[in-house]
């Protein structure tokens, strides 16, 4: 994110401050900090939420600050130099990620830029998690794209290349053959209009170095490493190349597995890139990575992963669902509490919780009065890297399986609101297991272990169009994709 003009305007007399250098490991072992203790354990530094409990790895090399209305940028510089510290990056909403000393002491640092007056928000950042259940066993069948009806969706639509779902992740294998260009010579990954192509298109280090959409990411044609600040969104862990499989891998192309919006032989949606950290979420991009999502034309985000409480990423979320009109998908969460995970709970964000092949809710999915939606989470066959293939578990994997209905939805209807279309995936959800659906009179249809019920793919279509009415052409040019035979053998 390119760093913006916003303290030129800004004003404040001078404030100079020296911050003592130490090992992190010689720091206080613990303290209070906006409500929300932390602790060092064997010289790591963890955080535990004031709500709920959980507890977080701090990342101790960045802290996001946003500038007082009475600030001056000039005065500002200079605190930042006196006191080492970096202005690494400003985003539109107005914070700021500011890098500290290799050695500093990260409370000292914590506490003299909030006790500065020359910010209004200073806060930690933390290192979340990404919300998957390990599973070794493999199973020949997707059984999840039957149980939501998707097959039936399919002779509507199979997913419009106009759509893009920003997948923020650890990073999706670009060079997969079902979801970049394999023998079948198309591809599912968003391609970004304004760069010019790498000349080679499985390295990223082979762009033309210049920024040709001046949108602040150099050679960003398949998304963008957030973590790492980089063009290589490929990631080296699994996760994100696995929800990118349920979301949209290819359909009907006569290898490995399809995806909910996978298309027919031919594109489907575009998945949109958005490396978010490695082994676990960095909390201190994650804003940045949905703010470039809206900047460049996503109509979804996809998250599956939890991270602790942060202002700029509550205000990163508004700007994308209630300023930009983008649906935000996100994982219930893998604890089993009666409660949903962070950022699932926000009132802007669908949380989605797991169900298996009963229709039943899993053990280990969150539940409670904020989880809108379920879909299937265990037993999951998708994409690996390595253009490999694995069975797994989750919430994470619920998440982008209604991701992929919404963006069937919208591609069957792409004048549909994000807020219409998250009130179709309500209406058309199964009232499965026998729960109670009517708990709660002010909230009629709502349970609190599925929320309004399992996804199903062909009801959420049929409702679309009875609000917009039913189109004659579909997006992605047919009516109906035959009966899918798939390399592994199974239907």
């Amino acid at each position: 994110m390119t760093i913006m003009k916003a303290f030129a305007y800004l004003s404040l007399g001078l404030i100079l401050f020296t911050i003592t250098q130490s090992g992190l490991a010689e720091q206080q072992f613990s303290f209070n900090y906006q409500d929300n203790d932390y602790f060092l354990d064997e010289g790591v530094l963890w955080r535990t939420e004031a709500d709920g409990g959980q507890q977080f790895r701090v990342n101790t090399q960045v802290i996001t600050v946003k500038a007082a209305a009475r600030s001056d940028a000039a005065q500002i510089s200079s605190f930042l130099h006196n006191n080492k510290l970096k202005l690494l990056r400003t985003a539109i909403t107005g914070y700021s990620d500011i890098e500290l000393n290799s050695n500093a002491n990260y409370r000292e640092v914590l506490f003299t830029l909030k006790n500065s007056g020359l910010f209004s928000v200073v806060e930690s950042n933390t290192y979340g998690k990404y919300l998957f259940v390990p599973n070794d066993s493999q199973y020949p069948a997707q059984w999840h794209l039957p149980q939501v009806s998707a097959e039936a969706a399919w002779d509507l639509t199979a997913g419009s290349t106009s759509v893009a779902v920003a997948v923020l992740d650890s990073g999706v294998e670009f060079s997969h053959s079902d979801l970049g260009t394999g023998a079948d010579n198309y591809n599912n990954i968003w391609i970004n209009p304004g760069e010019d192509a790498w000349s080679d298109p499985g390295n990223p280090n082979t762009g033309n170095g210049i920024d040709d959409d001046n949108n602040g990411f150099v050679d960003d044609w398949k998304g963008w490493d957030f973590d790492n600040n980089d063009n290589n969104g490929s990631g080296a862990f699994f996760h994100g190349t696995a929800v990118a499989g349920v979301l949209a891998a290819k359909t009907n192309n006569s290898n490995g597995v399809a995806g909910v919006a996978g298309g027919n032989n031919s594109p489907g949606i575009s998945i949109m890139i958005g490396n978010v950290g490695n082994n676990a979420p960095n909390g201190a991009v994650l804003d940045d990575a949905i703010l470039y999502a809206a900047a460049n034309g996503a109509r979804i985000i996809q998250m599956s992963l939890s991270v602790g409480n942060s202002q700029a990423l509550d205000d990163a979320i508004v700007e994308a669902y209630v300023n930009q009109g983008l649906l935000v998908i996100n994982a219930a969460g893998n604890g089993g509490t009666a409660n949903v995970s962070y950022p699932a709970s926000l009132a802007n964000v669908m949380a989605i919780g797991a169900s298996d092949q009963n229709d039943m809710k899993v053990g280990f999915s969150q539940f409670g009065p904020d989880l809108e939606v379920s879909a299937p989470g265990v037993a999951i066959t998708t994409t690996d890297l390595n253009n490999n293939y694995l069975s797994t578990a989750g919430t994470s994997f619920s998440a982008p399986l209604t991701s992929g209905v919404a963006a069937l939805v919208m591609s069957r209807q792409p004048s549909l609101s994000n807020v219409q279309v998250r009130s179709i995936l309500h209406d058309s959800a199964d009232k499965v297991g026998g729960y109670d659906y009517n708990h709660d009179a002010n909230n009629p249809g709502h349970s609190l272990e599925m929320g309004f019920g399992r996804v199903n793919a062909l009801a959420a279509i049929q409702l679309a169009d009875s609000m917009a009415g039913p189109q004659v052409i579909f997006a992605n040019g047919f009516e109906a994709i035959p009966d899918l035979i798939f390399a592994n053998g199974f239907e």
